[in-house]
């Protein structure tokens, strides 16, 4: 589906912070299928990075972050005016990671931590309005905050964002965010599977056709698969790890018998 404006309060890109821009470029163009352009920081200004193409549009960004233990995927939202929501995130209990800043004639973007901790970004857009991409293979799906605390993060998002919460489904009691009765987001309380170590988190789901096939992919491309293909209501997922360590998730849609 091709996007070429979003509503504020919409998940309106990703991108990649990793070690290793150079090996995760070839991870992702490999896997989704992307290729690569400068991006609106440049690669050599303060907030280097290159966007990643999937038919000519684009669907993600990749910076480097030279020290970083591991790669993460972050989720941008579209809003009106960063600095103002920077404010918001604070009055309900989140910090700001990093100030608004300006990407050129591009837009501005901020990143923030919520009341847990878990970090998140924002898209104030200019020439670039986000993902000209979603929902087909290779391109940006969802993302799905893993909470331990439904209730506090039902508060703050709803505080920064307006966003609601449908009422729980399935043996894992996953929820849909909503903005004007429309889905936008996913919510998972902590899987008992999920080890206690890790903290809670965004994740970042990509739309593929195939999980079983994605599963071959990412093993042959040197990453690795926390959890196997698993249907659901809606598709197929499958869980995996880039070779810099982003944990990332792919869904392939149910084909429809009718």
């Amino acid at each position: 589906m091709d996007i070429h404006s979003y509503e504020e309060g919409v998940p309106s890109w990703v991108t990649l912070t990793t070690p290793d821009a150079e090996g995760g470029s070839r991870f992702y163009g490999s896997l989704f299928g992307w290729a690569y352009q400068e991006g609106p920081g440049g690669p050599g200004g303060p907030h280097p990075s290159w966007t990643a193409l999937l038919h000519e549009r684009p669907v993600a960004a990749i910076a480097p972050a030279e020290g970083a233990e591991r790669a993460t995927w972050s989720m941008h939202v579209n809003v009106a005016d960063a600095d103002k929501t920077a404010e918001t995130v604070i009055a309900a209990g989140g910090r700001v990671l990093t100030p608004p800043y300006d990407l050129g004639a591009t837009g501005r973007a901020a990143v923030f931590a919520d009341h847990s901790g878990t970090t998140f970004a924002v898209w104030q857009a200019g020439g670039h309005p986000g993902a000209g991409a979603v929902d087909e293979p290779g391109a940006f799906h969802r993302g799905e905050l893993i909470t331990d605390d439904v209730e506090a993060s039902r508060d703050f998002y709803h505080s920064v964002f307006g966003w609601t919460l449908t009422p729980p489904e399935g043996p894992l009691s996953r929820r849909t965010w909503q903005l004007n009765g429309r889905a936008v987001a996913e919510l998972l309380p902590r899987p008992p599977a999920m080890p206690v170590e890790i903290p809670p988190y965004w994740d970042i789901y990509f739309t593929v056709g195939d999980a079983e096939a994605a599963i071959t992919a990412v093993t042959a491309l040197g990453g690795t698969v926390l959890m196997g293909a698993t249907p659901l209501a809606h598709g197929t997922i499958a869980v995996f790890a880039d070779p810099a360590g982003a944990v990332f998730t792919v869904n392939a849609p149910a084909t429809s018998t009718n």
